[in-house]
């Protein structure tokens, strides 16, 4: 084997395994991506209304924004809530806690019956309360699938001044249902309980209205909304009350994309020393071909072919491995995720993979035009009957 097949060989190689890699570490990402939005959407609702305030609204004019809200196109269900912090106490065990007070609705707008988010207990038809997996441990409360577990709720009275001997807090023994499982801030901090049951302590206002809308239309209905209600609402979508875990996602994912194209330019090195030893190589050749009349467009454009088929056939056997790798992975799992039973979320997309395709053959078809141009020069012949048609 000669050096210049030991070299074309290095630099498919090289781009084999960098195109491999970026579709692996590319469906890695779009599957962490898409596990973190499923974390933070299924309790998170696509579209949450609050006051422009920032303070709560009376609970008529959240009605108002729940009704014309509800009727908007690509809302799926909808509901009143009230967000307050709170202190529970299970004997000597204390500890805040985040309470969110919720309309029935929202039951199966965050699909808590699913086995996936009720990890303890049991949803009954009514007055289901349930409080986060880390706070419920952190509170040293018992398995509540056999029967319900009684919390003490401390719920702070709103607008009145405190007089000593008089009580700062409403109190109230709630009975859970069971624990519930969506992401750390909701498992360490969150007790859900029925919105009737926080109605009188909150003088008949609400913190806001949750719509569940389906992925492409939320952004609708945040605009509708907003048009709608000028200066008296703040919309968020899901995406943005959580911008900054979203943010750092696709950073990092730009950032593997940028290393890895790094690696694949560094493989195209190994291409232009591949034509340039090819070239050095068939030089007599060349000089034959220029005297039989070949144009140096022409000699110039054969070495341009060969690097380009180089690249083609690198950059396609990549991504079909990478392709066949991931599928596999999908199918049947290969790697696990650390300390844990399930494997390592992963989502293949064509869309993606044929955008990288496009950039590594631009890349590496302009590497092998380059290359190409600098090897192959005009002869004096072509040079002298150029300057005559001038």
């Amino acid at each position: 084997m000669t050096a210049v097949n030991v070299i074309s060989w290095i630099a498919v190689v090289g781009m084999v395994i960098s195109s491999a890699a970026m579709v692996i570490l590319l469906s890695a990402i779009n599957g962490i991506e898409g596990m973190i939005e499923e974390l933070y959407s299924s309790f998170d609702q696509e579209v949450v209304v609050r006051s422009q305030s920032g303070r709560k609204m009376d609970l008529e004019k959240a009605k108002e924004y729940q009704t014309y809200g509800a009727g908007l196109n690509g809302v799926l269900n909808s509901s009143l809530f009230v967000q307050d912090r709170v202190i529970l106490r299970n004997k000597k065990k204390w500890s805040n806690a985040e309470l969110w007070a919720t309309e029935s609705s929202f039951m199966h707008m965050s699909e808590i019956r699913s086995d996936k988010h009720l990890i303890n207990g049991s949803l009954k038809p009514q007055n289901n309360a349930f409080i986060g997996v880390g706070l419920a441990n952190k509170l040293m409360l018992r398995s509540m699938n056999q029967q319900k577990q009684p919390v003490v709720l401390y719920f702070p009275k709103q607008n009145k001044k405190v007089r000593f001997g008089t009580a700062p807090f409403h109190q109230r023994v709630i009975s859970l249902n069971g624990a519930i499982d969506f992401n750390k801030e909701v498992n360490d901090n969150v007790l859900l309980v029925p919105l009737d049951w926080v109605k009188p302590m909150n003088h008949q206002q609400v913190s806001g209205v949750l719509f569940s809308t389906t992925p492409q239309n939320k952004n609708e209905v945040k605009h509708a909304l907003i048009r709608k209600f000028p200066g008296q609402v703040a919309v968020l979508t899901n995406l943005e009350k959580n911008e900054l875990i979203f943010k750092t996602s696709r950073s990092e994912k730009l950032i593997v994309l940028i290393i890895l194209l790094f690696v694949f330019i560094l493989s195209l090195f190994n291409l232009a020393a591949t034509i340039t030893m090819t070239y050095l190589e068939k030089k007599s050749s060349s000089i034959t071909l220029y005297s039989l009349g070949l144009s140096h467009i022409n000699l110039r454009n054969l070495y341009f072919f060969l690097g380009a088929y180089i690249v083609l056939f690198g950059v396609f056997l990549g991504l079909l491995l990478g392709a066949v790798l991931v599928g596999i992975h999908e199918r049947f799992g290969i790697i696990r995720l650390p300390g844990s039973a399930d494997f390592f979320p992963s989502n293949f997309s064509w869309y993606q993979t044929a955008e990288v395709m496009l950039v590594l053959l631009f890349l590496g078809a302009m590497v092998a035009f380059i290359t190409s141009t600098y090897l192959i020069k005009p002869s004096r012949k072509e040079s002298r009957s150029l300057s005559l048609e001038e």
